[in-house]
């Protein structure tokens, strides 16, 4: 369906027109319902087909086909449940404003009124688009008219899908002992019954009691809940065809075990969670071990979901990362967005070309379109691209601006620690470093174990970023040396096992060209120059090659864009 011929919209026009002929029935008798002026199912089916084909790759086109169906006889309040979808599915996140706005001046129809599947398809996309907007009222209030609708229609199991959901609304608007009532009334009738559709209802339930639980700091109720989430899909995992009742949500053979493995994954993601705001820390990371095998957890949707529970084990530099992977994500989606619109507009400009290859003047007319529109293109890349990167420094500088209000401490074999009195005043009097070779190795004194090159990193970063020694163009690793008295292959090693950096003047460079992209966008007084300078550059081409190289855009073009943005 995704490239219809155009005789196939038209076939779709011509019979529309059948659809709306209220006095006509003999015109197209199986395309009407009997008693009102509405297509049948299976024109509706072709037509939604036909719009929702368009509403992932190119929503603007979905539109367009809704107008023209509309145009040529689609009833109106089918136009508007059609664009309500469309609304709440696609252009940027979705308009679900809009969505609402347009089902429930539908539900006031008699049309919502009289034909109860209609009313139905609009109940459900106002709900989800409520949920979209998190209004928990309208949420409340629609998804009690969705549930008697579902239980008039002898839909039980829907009707207690949509009560869990419910539920959670009924949380966040107060209502907490009515709230927990309805989730266990719904899973307690779904817990025993080994059908999928019940299955899939119960652990829709079990997710919202878990979230509940969370936004009630009930910590210790959620590992139970959690667990009995693992262990029912275990059993269904290896019960299938007990499950097995053909509906619309079972998945097949080949899907069986995603669904599986992400409902389970989520578990471990909630108890990891609440073992880490407690002091069993271990069992955390055991979770989180079993959290991070798992398919999803290797995803970047499941990686930003966990990102909060290594903060709480104090793993701010995984977090760190997790979120920095998170951005360059939103930079790739964008210039994939980007590449279509240019090879959409290099299809038209080929359209065009060849209509008016004849005229000069029309192929230099069109000609001058399409540099603009290519400048548009560019223009806008750029702008969303300035704005990442002055988002993504503004969160660097926080952190940096907290590392200059406290000291990290370096554990010892000893038991000492760096920068904390004890040892300042030990150093002081033994006239020694808290660092000393080893006759082994040669090499500074530092922690011992699995992972000390992380923790030396660690602490060299946050020295360098509280002191702003990156900004000194010749600091290098020579004064570390001297400062913690290090080996250089010490040193070496922190950065380059340690860290996601080659080596030490990767992390400089990396620091100075965050804090110059701070200098672009606040001080418009200096020149690139002089910002190169004070971002501890020696060279200002260096500065300039390497901000090009990370952040695509050369300085010049970053600060006019910030300038542009205000």
């Amino acid at each position: 369906m995704r490239h219809l011929p155009h005789l196939h919209i038209l076939f779709l026009l011509a019979i529309l027109t059948g659809c709306t002929a209220r006095n006509d029935r003999q015109a197209s008798p199986i395309f009407m319902d009997k008693d009102a002026t509405m297509c049948s199912p299976e024109v509706m089916k072709h037509v939604d087909d036909l719009v929702m084909d368009h509403v992932a790759e190119n929503p603007e086109r979905a539109i367009q086909v809704i107008d023209s169906l509309r145009s040529e006889g689609l009833p109106g309040y089918e136009a508007d449940w059609l664009l309500a979808r469309v609304y709440s599915t696609t252009l940027e996140g979705g308009r679900p404003d809009s969505t609402i706005v347009i089902c429930e001046r539908l539900m006031a129809l008699p049309v919502a009124k009289e034909n109860q599947k209609y009313r139905f398809d609009v109940l459900v996309t106002l709900v989800n688009a409520s949920r979209l907007q998190h209004d928990d009222e309208r949420i409340v209030k629609w998804t009690t008219e969705l549930v008697a609708l579902c239980r008039a229609s002898g839909e039980e199991t829907d009707a207690m899908r949509n009560e869990a959901e419910m539920a959670l609304a009924l949380s966040h608007v107060g209502r907490q002992a009515e709230a927990f009532a309805k989730n266990d009334s719904v899973m307690a009738v779904l817990d025993s019954v080994r059908q999928f559709n019940e299955l899939d209802a119960w652990v829709i339930a079990a997710k919202r009691r878990v979230t509940m639980l969370s936004e009630c700091d009930n910590q210790a109720a959620i590992i139970p809940a959690s667990r009995r989430i693992i262990e029912r899909l275990t059993d269904y995992e290896r019960h299938p065809d007990d499950f097995h009742d053909g509906s619309y949500r079972e998945p097949s053979d080949d899907d069986r075990q995603g669904y599986i493995d992400f409902y389970r994954a989520q578990a471990y993601g909630y108890i990891a969670e609440a073992y880490a705001r407690s002091p069993a820390l271990d069992s955390a990371r055991h979770y989180l071990d079993l959290y991070e095998q798992s398919a999803y957890g290797q995803t970047l949707a499941g990686r930003e979901m966990i990102a909060p529970t290594w903060a709480l084990l104090g793993e701010t530099g995984k977090m760190a990362a997790i979120y920095e992977d998170l951005a360059t994500a939103r930079f790739r989606s964008y210039q994939q967005r980007t590449e279509i619109e240019r090879q959409r507009a290099d299809a038209a400009h080929t359209q065009q070309v060849a209509l008016v290859l004849g005229i000069v003047a029309g192929l230099l007319l069109m000609l001058v379109g399409i540099l603009l529109s290519y400048q548009r293109i560019i223009r806008r890349k750029n702008r969303v691209l300035a704005r990442e990167i002055a988002e993504s420094v503004e969160y660097k500088e926080k952190y940096r601006k907290t590392l200059s209000q406290k000291t990290l401490p370096l554990p010892l074999p000893e038991g000492r620690e760096v920068g904390t009195p004890a040892n300042e005043a030990a150093e002081a009097l033994s006239g020694k470093s808290i660092y000393t070779p080893t006759s082994s190795e040669g090499q500074g004194e530092g922690l011992q174990g699995d992972g000390s090159d992380a923790q030396l990193f660690r602490f060299l970063r946050e020295a360098i970023l509280r002191d702003e020694l990156f900004l000194n163009p010749l600091f290098d690793r020579q004064q570390l040396m001297d400062t913690y008295h290090l080996s250089k292959d010490r040193i070496g090693a922190a950065f380059k096992q340690g860290s996601e950096f080659e080596s030490l003047i990767d992390f400089l460079n990396d620091c100075r060209l965050d804090y110059s992209a701070k200098l672009l966008s606040m001080r418009p007084d200096m020149t690139i120059g002089e910002v190169s300078a004070a971002s501890g550059f020696a060279s200002v081409n260096t500065f300039g090659r390497n901000f090009k190289r990370k952040f695509t855009l050369t300085p010049s073009q970053y600060r006019e864009q910030r300038q542009e943005m205000g």
